[in-house]
Order: C-alpha cells, then sequence, then structure tokens
C-alpha cells in the first residue's frame, strides 16, 4: 500500500488541548504483552462506551479528543504507526479475524464424504472387477462402469454447485469491503478499504464516504452526515460520529474509536437472532428431505448389492460346477444362484438393469432436480424484477411468496401520495379567490412558506407560487438564514431566523415559526385579520380556532399555522409565547390509486401488513385508514414507547393485531419482527435507512427500496428493488408463490415417474425374470421426460387462485393429499404395463421385442399424459392453450420417442411400431389422463356426500329431539 499526498480539503492536525491532567489513560508498558492487551482492551471498552452514549461530559473529562488519542495509542499528527505489528495487534484487540475461503478441492472432497459415495464407490469397484471375472474383459464391465459414471456426476456436479454458491456469497461480502477510504498512518495519506479500518485510525472524510466505524470529530468544515433519520451537523459541539452514516456535505477527520460489532450499530446487531441457512425459505430443506430419501435408498441397494456380489463371487463357480446340488451354508442347504439371482434380479449375460438404473436414479433426483429447480429460480427471479433490481439470495423471490406480514415504513416504497392546500383561514375567514388579503399578510405568509425551503416535504410552496404569488428566487435573493432548527420535525415545529436586506441596518430579524396549529397557537398572543389589522388573541379567540381546528380535522384534514415576529439580535427562543398568528391552513392527503391497489392485493392474498414510522401516531392513523390497513379493531394502533414497556407476554399478544405503529424506535423495529417470528409468522421487512438494518437482518426476508436506500442497507437485505414502488413487491410476492407452486407439481410429477418406473421394472423382473425397460431406455425416458416437462412445469404462469406456501419446517413439501395422487397414479401405470406383459403377445399376436418397445413406448406416453394431470385447471383447454411450453415439450417429447425408437431399430434391433401398435399406445397412454380425473371425480363426490350426509343426519337428530 503506497503512500499518497494529504488530500487538499482534509485537515489532519488534532486540535490541542490545553489541559491534559483529566485524562483516564492508565496503560502501563512496562507490564507483559498481555496485561498490555488488556489494558488496551479495558481502555477501548471506556473510550466505547463515552461515543456510544453521546456524553459530552464525559469526553471532556477524559481529555477531550486528544486524551482520547492517547489512550488509543493515536498520534496527533502521522496517526497510528500503520507497520504489520501495530496493525495485527489492533485487529487482535477488535477480534476482526477474516474469513478463510475453501477453494474447489476442499469442496470436492467434502462432497466425496458420504456413506451414499462410499459404498456406491464399493459397488462400483467389485461390479467390474466380478464382471471381468463372470463374463470376460468385453462386456463384464458395463455395469460397474455406469454406477463409476453415476458417482463421478454426482460428485462433480454437487461440487461445482456448492463451490459457485460459496463464491457468489463471498462477493456478495466482499461489495462493501471494496470501498475505499482515505486514512492517516505513519504521517502519510493512504486509501485502504473500508474493512481494513482498524481501531486509532484517523479516517477522511468527504461528500458521499461512508463513516465506517464510531468515533469523533478531529477537524473540518460544514460537515453534516446523514445516519438514516436524520441529518446531523458534526461540529466541536456535537462531536460524535456512527458507523453506517453518510456524509452528504462538507468534509472532515475522525478518530475512529470502535468498528465492526464493537459499534452502536453492531451493538444492536448483537440483539438479531443468528438463524440457521434457510431463513428465507425451508423449500431447500424439503429438498433435501426428499434427496436423503433418495440416496437411503441407493445406500440400501448399494448394501445389497455388496452382498450379492459377495455371495456371486464367493459361490457362483462352485454352483457352476455342481449344477445339481446346492452348496451349504453351516449346514444348511440353499440355492445361492437362485437367491443371488432373486435379489440382484439378474439374468445371466446381461446388464443388471436395477442396479445400474437405481443409481441412475440417485444420481437423476439428488443432482437432476435441483438443477432444474435451479434454473426455474433464476427465471423467475428475472421475471419477478424485470431488471428493477437483483436478489441478494437466489431463493427470495420464492421466500416471498412465503410470507405472511409485511413491515414497511413511509420511506420503505409505500408511496403514500402528496398533500396538497385544501383550506386556508386567516382569522375565521376562509379564503377564497374572491377574498381580498392585505399585501403585508400575503407577504408575511410567503416569506414563512420559503424559509421552510424547497424540500421534498414542502407541499406549500407550489400552492403559494400559483395561489398567492411567491417568487422563491427573489426572496433567497432578498432575505439571509441566520439560524434554522426543526423541533421534531417541521411538521411539529420549525423555526427559522432570518434577516432581510431593508432590515439590515436597523439590526431587525423576522422570526418564522411553522408547525402543528395547536402548538403555534399556543405561543401565539396577537393574530392578523384579512385587513392586516394585527389584534389580541383572547381565550374567546383561541377557543374560536381550536374549534376550526377540529372542524377541518373531521374532515381528515391535516391542519398546520404559520406565525412570526420582529426581534433584534439573537433572542432567547425558549418559552416565547409571543407570536403574531399568520394564519391556518388544511392539507389533504391524496392517496395513489396504485399505492392502495397493491396494499388491497396484500390484504386479499392473506397478507398483513404494518405501517411502521417515527412520525405521531395520529398522523399514521389517518394514512393506515385511508390505506384500509385497519378495520376499527382494538389495539391496531400503537404507541412505539407503549410497545417497547410491555413485557413480553402482553407484546406478543398485541402484535397479532397491530397495523400501525408510531414514534417507532429502530430497537422497536427489531422488537416487533422478533415478536412476530415467535408467533410463527414469516416476516418481511422493507427498509432503506441504516438504522433499519437490525430489522432486516432479523426478518425471514430483508428488502431495500429505492435508489436512496444507504449502501449498508442494501448489503445486509436479500432483495434490492431499485424503484420505489410498491407494486413490484405484490409481482415478487405473486411469482414467489407460482414458483413454488411450480416446483412443488415438478416435484410429484418426478416422483410419480420415479415410482412407477421401480413398480414395473420390480415386478416384471422378479415375476418374468426379465425386465421391459432397459437400462439405456430409462435414461432416456427420465431425459427427453424430465426436462421438458420440468420447464412446462415450473414455467407456468402466476393465477389468482394461488394459496400461499407452507409456513413452517414441519410442513411437508408433499401433503398427504398428493402423496395419495403419486401413489395411485404410479400403482395405475405399473398394473397397466405389468398386465401387458403378461397378456399383451396374446391379445395382440406380436413377438417379445414389439411387446417390450410397446411397454417402454407406453411408459413415456403415461408420463406425457400424466403432465396433463398435473398441469389441469377447471377449465381443460385452458393451461394447454395458452402454455407455449407445454405444446412444445408434448411436441418435442413424441418427436424425440418416434426418432429413438427408429434409431434403436436399426442400431440394436430393438422391434420398429407401425401404425396400429402407435395408436394403441397413445390409447393406453391416454388411460392415465382419464383415470387421474375419474379418481379425483370420484373423491369430490365422495367428500360431497360425506358433508351433505352429516348435515342430514344433524338435521334429522335435531329435529327427533
Amino acid at each position: 500500500m503506497h503512500a499518497q499526498q494529504e488530500p487538499a480539503e482534509i485537515v489532519q492536525v488534532l486540535p490541542t488541548s490545553t489541559d491534559h491532567s483529566q485524562a483516564s489513560i492508565d496503560i502501563s508498558f512496562d507490564a507483559s504483552n498481555d496485561d498490555v492487551n488488556e489494558n488496551l482492551k479495558l481502555q477501548h471498552e471506556r473510550v466505547a462506551k463515552i461515543v456510544k452514549s453521546g456524553d459530552l461530559n464525559s469526553l471532556q473529562r477524559f481529555g477531550g479528543v486528544n486524551g482520547i488519542a492517547q489512550a488509543l495509542r493515536t498520534d496527533s499528527y502521522k496517526g497510528i504507526p500503520g507497520d504489520e505489528k501495530d496493525l495485527c495487534s489492533r485487529r487482535h484487540i477488535d477480534n476482526n479475524h477474516a474469513p478463510v475461503a475453501q477453494c474447489f478441492l476442499k469442496v470436492l472432497l467434502r462432497c466425496c464424504n458420504s456413506s451414499v459415495i462410499f459404498f456406491l464407490s464399493v459397488s462400483a469397484v467389485l461390479s467390474i472387477g466380478f464382471g471381468i471375472d463372470e463374463k470376460g474383459l468385453r462386456t463384464g464391465w458395463y455395469e460397474g462402469c455406469i454406477i463409476a459414471l453415476g458417482i463421478i456426476m454426482l460428485v462433480v456436479l454437487s461440487s461445482i454447485r456448492e463451490f459457485l454458491n460459496e463464491k457468489q456469497n463471498k462477493k456478495q461480502k466482499r461489495s462493501h469491503s471494496q470501498v475505499r477510504i482515505d486514512v492517516l498512518r505513519g504521517g502519510n495519506w493512504q486509501k485502504i478499504s473500508i474493512s481494513d479500518v482498524v481501531l486509532g485510525d484517523i479516517v477522511g472524510l468527504r461528500r458521499g464516504y461512508e463513516v465506517p466505524g464510531d468515533g469523533l470529530f478531529i477537524s473540518g468544515g460544514n460537515l453534516k452526515l446523514d445516519d438514516g433519520s436524520k441529518t446531523t451537523t458534526i461540529d466541536e459541539r456535537n462531536p460524535f460520529i456512527y458507523y453506517g452514516s453518510k456524509v452528504i456535505n462538507g468534509d472532515g477527520c475522525m478518530l475512529v474509536t470502535s468498528v465492526g460489532m464493537d459499534t452502536a450499530l453492531g451493538e444492536m446487531m448483537s440483539q438479531v437472532t443468528n438463524e440457521p441457512a434457510g431463513k428465507i425459505t425451508f423449500l431447500p430443506a424439503q429438498i433435501d428431505k426428499l434427496s436423503i430419501t433418495t440416496q437411503i435408498i441407493g445406500l440400501s441397494i448399494s448394501i445389497l448389492i455388496l452382498v450379492v456380489l459377495f455371495l456371486r463371487f464367493k459361490f457362483g463357480k462352485e454352483h457352476d460346477h455342481h449344477d445339481s446340488e446346492a452348496p451349504e451354508i453351516k449346514g444348511k442347504s440353499i440355492s445361492i444362484q437362485v437367491f443371488g439371482d432373486f435379489i440382484s434380479l439378474k439374468q445371466s449375460g446381461s446388464v443388471n438393469v436395477l442396479t445400474t438404473s437405481l443409481t441412475l436414479l440417485v444420481v437423476g433426483f439428488a443432482e437432476g432436480v435441483p438443477f432444474i429447480v435451479t434454473l426455474a429460480i433464476i427465471y423467475w427471479n428475472k421475471k419477478a424484477l424485470c431488471d428493477k433490481g437483483y436478489v441478494k439470495e437466489s431463493l427470495a423471490c420464492v421466500g416471498m411468496g412465503s410470507v405472511t406480514t409485511i413491515c414497511t415504513g413511509k420511506t420503505g416504497g409505500l408511496t403514500l401520495g402528496t398533500e396538497v392546500v385544501e383550506v386556508l383561514l386567516i382569522d375565521e375567514q376562509v379564503i377564497s379567490e374572491e377574498t381580498v388579503i392585505d399585501t403585508s399578510v400575503v407577504e408575511a405568509l410567503c416569506n414563512g412558506i420559503s424559509a421552510l425551503g424547497s424540500s421534498i416535504g414542502n407541499p406549500f410552496l407550489p400552492w403559494a407560487t400559483s395561489k398567492l404569488g411567491l417568487e422563491q428566487e427573489i426572496l433567497k435573493e432578498s432575505c439571509t438564514i441566520i439560524d434554522s432548527k426543526e423541533i421534531g420535525s417541521w411538521k411539529e415545529g420549525s423555526r427559522v431566523l432570518m434577516r432581510r436586506d431593508i432590515d439590515e441596518e436597523s439590526h431587525m430579524y423576522c422570526l418564522h415559526w411553522s408547525g402543528s396549529a395547536k402548538t403555534i397557537i399556543a405561543m401565539s398572543s396577537r393574530y392578523y385579520d384579512c385587513k392586516g389589522t394585527v389584534k389580541i388573541l383572547d381565550e374567546n379567540k383561541r377557543s374560536a380556532f381550536h374549534q376550526n381546528i377540529q372542524h377541518m380535522q373531521s374532515k381528515n384534514l391535516k391542519t398546520v399555522a404559520f406565525a412570526y415576529k420582529m426581534v433584534d439580535n439573537y433572542p432567547n427562543f425558549e418559552g416565547d409565547n409571543s407570536l403574531i398568528l399568520i394564519g391556518l391552513i388544511g392539507l389533504k392527503h391524496i392517496c395513489p390509486v396504485e399505492t392502495r391497489k397493491a396494499v388491497k392485493a396484500f390484504i386479499d392474498a392473506d397478507v398483513n401488513m404494518i405501517l411502521i414510522s417515527e412520525d405521531d401516531v395520529s398522523e399514521l392513523k389517518d394514512i393506515g385508514l385511508e390505506f384500509g390497513l385497519l378495520n376499527g379493531q382494538e389495539r391496531q394502533v400503537v404507541d412505539g414507547e407503549e410497545f417497547r414497556n410491555l413485557c413480553d407476554e402482553e407484546r406478543k399478544v398485541m402484535v397479532e393485531n397491530i397495523r400501525v405503529i408510531g414514534n417507532c424506535l429502530p430497537c422497536d423495529k427489531l422488537l416487533l419482527v422478533q415478536c412476530l417470528k415467535q408467533n410463527g409468522q414469516r416476516v418481511a421487512m422493507v427498509g432503506t435507512r441504516t438504522n433499519d438494518i437490525p430489522a432486516l437482518k432479523e426478518a425471514n426476508l430483508g428488502i431495500a427500496m429505492g435508489i436512496g436506500s444507504s449502501e449498508l442497507a442494501k448489503e445486509c437485505s436479500d432483495i434490492v428493488v431499485s424503484v420505489e414502488d410498491f407494486n413490484s413487491l405484490v409481482t415478487i410476492l405473486s411469482y414467489g408463490r407460482c414458483a413454488y407452486n411450480n416446483i412443488n407439481k415438478y416435484i410429484q410429477f418426478e416422483i410419480t415417474m420415479f415410482v412407477a418406473w421401480l413398480l414395473v421394472t420390480t415386478t416384471t423382473t422378479a415375476v418374468f425374470g426379465d425386465a421391459p425397460i432397459t437400462t439405456i431406455q430409462w435414461f432416456w425416458a427420465n431425459m427427453i421426460v424430465s426436462i421438458p416437462c420440468g420447464l412446462t412445469l415450473l414455467t407456468e404462469q402466476p393465477q389468482m387462485d394461488n394459496k400461499p406456501p407452507l409456513i413452517r419446517k414441519t410442513d411437508p413439501l408433499i401433503t398427504k393429499s398428493k402423496w395419495r395422487n403419486v401413489i395411485t397414479q404410479a400403482l395405475f401405470q405399473a398394473t397397466i404395463l405389468v398386465s401387458f406383459q403378461l397378456k399383451g403377445q396374446a391379445i395382440l399376436g406380436i413377438n417379445s421385442k414389439v411387446c417390450k418397445t410397446m411397454i417402454f413406448n407406453i411408459f413415456v406416453l403415461f408420463q406425457v399424459f400424466n403432465l396433463f394431470n398435473t398441469t389441469r385447471k377447471p377449465n381443460l383447454l385452458e393451461g394447454i392453450y395458452w402454455n407455449l411450453w407445454f405444446r412444445v415439450a408434448v411436441d418435442v417429447i413424441l418427436l424425440l420417442q418416434l426418432a429413438f425408437i427408429e434409431i434403436a431399430h436399426k442400431l440394436v434391433g430393438n422391434a420398429k411400431l407401425n401404425g396400429e401398435q402407435w395408436g394403441i399406445c397413445v390409447l393406453i397412454g391416454m388411460l392415465s389422463f382419464l383415470f387421474d380425473f375419474a379418481a379425483k371425480s370420484i373423491s369430490t363426490l365422495f367428500k360431497y356426500w360425506c358433508l351433505t350426509g352429516s348435515h342430514i343426519d344433524s338435521v334429522g337428530m335435531t329435529h327427533s329431539e
């Protein structure tokens, strides 16, 4: 890291302290290294506590900024030494340990460390050895090599997927670390990564920089920071700077007193519940359960293969020499060859179909399903966001489909609309376009409105410009702002001290106040009428003004008052009750139609919405009523302080009914999310500010919305939406639920095919001694069916009747009713195919080759028509006609299947099917669809009959009684 010249804008000299007698520096460097480190740690804790609490008196008693610098071993002019030994000691004190990335080889070895891989590997080696010994070198290695190929695919594909996921996560974690800032080390300014800042560093701050840790202001000018909730001016009177703030104006230097989890934000982050992986959605866990079940089956079959191979090797040759005699084991006569053939389901001179096919099943389901699901998730992520954002976690959009509660603030994408001036009252007179107002009153009101500035939060400027003739630029040139202060916010009370050019010689100033009407009236002793006459504000008049305020509030108007007075020099503003009331303005809130529709869409989807803000409860209540969040139930609007002070049990009961929380602090947001999760809710938190980070991390799904979101908020979120459009969240919710349901249907389809094949192959081989579907045919069917059908099922568009997916980890991915559909469909397919194997040749007059080819063809067509069952809507043709992928999938499967049968006929001598045989296969394949339709219709009628019968019985019993 090379040294740089000091930036011209940054001053590196610490202010000198005239008195260090009170500095609390008690480190003895004569002690051992352990003692020194312990003393440094204690000293650091004291310094961090002072900064976190913002205690200016304690800071002065410590010796000011110079005392803190000496305690942190920072030179006033050169910064920290910056050598490797010094940096290591400072990192050791703060426990900053960089994570060690794993290479691909380690990931590969970790994936190989599996019992399934071990037993399959042993099976592959023994199969190759025993196969060559039994059948010769030419064909004996087929079986073992197919198993070995499956093992390689299983290990390599899973390793690549894990490695890419880890690489992506590491890349996301490094994104914030790549931000570079200026630090003073060894007397030179250096550019370092923001993550390399250590305790005691002197950091240069410029506009747009992020504050890398908690610290103290050293020097600079006009330094203003945005800490996520408000803009703060930093100077000697307010030297405390906090991690996560952003420099919005000015430049300067700061002394870093704590970093990472030792900061004020880090202390709040320590309260966040550390959840295991999968907090966004339970889908990976559910898929893993199915994969583990498949692997257990593979493990069991692998052990069985080992036993069979051992028996075949030990007793096979002995059986060849004694065909008429069975060998004896421990005195018992057992036909080992018959036993081995039955267990391994193997014919002499043929490839073990069940063994190799089961290996392909393990590989296909353990890696094939996650691969297709991953493609679908990538597709739905792009579809949901439409280039308006990005996801930090691939399953974030699917996780949005599981959300039951959304917490959002007024700056979290929920566009609350605009406020417009509805009515103006001067004295008690409602001002209309025909009303004549004295020039002095108009000028005083325009000056007060102009003093608020041209920020987005000032709705009076457009109205005053068009109705009162306000000329903002002219007023800026003729007036100078001397001092300004917001009491909470300008809506509560805003004070501006300004001087007009015409009053410069008389040293007079205009003190303007604006804010809540009741507050401003209480501070006023006189008032204007329309003629410009100043009158005394007596009790009767105050009562009349309050009645007007209540009347406006009854019409859902927000009342704001403007007042002013002329003062000399810099008066004491506290307790000032001598203002002149100019007028009252009623603001009407206009709600955007799009936002109202978005909120209604969430409510219709059974997703609760909670509005949280630092604003007053009464203001938020009006907004909640306007958006339809409140329905008259008790305890739906809560003050943040009240919610905070409740005990845990009371808070858990209350949180179920809360829809609006006002006067909300960052700790209240975190507490709210934790309570909702404890009650079993799946929570999405929408935030933009740095102080939203703990709640974003705690929520099941964190969403940063808008281009104004802080970088830290984006880094801690799972979804980043670049536009402040709440409708985009409705789209993500819809696509998330759709993606989950599509994945569910795809897995159900795959399981049906696997179970049907397993039943057919096991039954026919055990009964007839031969499997009608060979390993190559099974592999082909699995490939041409799974990929096109998977794309068809996974790209089905959202439907209005999509229900929320599973919420709890205990909810199964495949429900009992779906398992019933899987088993009945698989049993039906197996029954038809086994019956065809038994009677097909006799009925149709065909040979065994044609029979096997037709069975394989019918099996594939069964899966095609089962696709109709899976995608079927109330109107059968609805999903088929409008889904292009469905038509493409059916056409592709039929064409590939036709080509495969023709190629297999020419290459390996399989039977070729004529048109009549193809027609028979199609008709039998259609039975899959008809059977499913009949089964579901009977089930529906049976449920209806049960409900109707129980209703009749209850009515009859009541009548009898």
